[in-house]
């Protein structure tokens, strides 16, 4: 039985979901390093000091942010684990869901790529949600490999590669992809004149033709 939030609780969730939402919104249009945590605490209209309650600085504000959109990357890779379908198609499916979440969050890419300088700022133990995200992000990982570890059981992907390293490559391929995509702006899809949803079509389609190889 799940259980049952005081009034207190509630009202601390309520306002952390407050003040994500209000530093993704600022994190997108200013991007992370014109944002400061004055303007945090002026657009939710609280004190600079309430926000500190809840964040411990705006390196650690970053990866909340960067965890609520995971986590909602986790649960639709969940989704597809539980489903009856062959390995293939869950590795179909989940790029799929990649590319919506592009679609709907495209700027989280572009934050993601200052990971590294951000996290060397401060010391792990001031970053709490830095390992919320890092378990997050494994977690979506390590259940796409079990997909292609299960596509090359039951042989619907090519079984002459390493199934794992297959698998660690092709995240990192249309990862990198979107990631790439975000950074841009489509300006490179606009300076060669392409439509990007068919650039983005033909990229997948290549792909997924390498899943098939000759299934060897």
């Amino acid at each position: 039985m799940e259980k049952q939030l005081s009034r207190q609780e509630r009202e601390k969730l309520e306002t952390e979901r407050t003040f994500l939402q209000h530093a993704e919104d600022l994190f997108k249009l200013y991007g992370y390093e014109n944002t400061t945590m004055d303007m945090m605490a002026k657009s939710c209209e609280y004190t600079k000091r309430t926000v500190y309650r809840y964040f411990t600085c705006k390196e650690d504000l970053y990866f909340a942010v960067l965890l609520k959109g995971h986590l909602r990357l986790l649960e639709e890779v969940e989704r597809i684990a539980q489903s009856n379908n062959t390995g293939k198609e869950k590795i179909v499916s989940t790029i799929r869901v990649f590319r919506e979440f592009h679609a709907e969050a495209g700027y989280l890419f572009e934050l993601m790529s200052q990971i590294k300088a951000i996290r060397s700022q401060k010391h792990p133990d001031e970053l709490p949600y830095y390992k919320k995200y890092e378990e997050c992000a494994g977690a979506i990982h390590q259940a796409i490999i079990s997909f292609f570890l299960l596509a090359h059981e039951d042989k619907t992907i090519r079984t002459d590669l390493d199934a794992s390293m297959f698998g660690f490559s092709s995240i990192f391929v249309f990862n990198g992809f979107f990631h790439m995509l975000s950074m841009t702006g489509e300006s490179f899809t606009r300076y060669f004149s392409l439509d990007t949803e068919q650039f983005i079509d033909f990229t997948m389609k290549l792909l997924l033709e390498l899943l098939d190889g000759d299934k060897r």
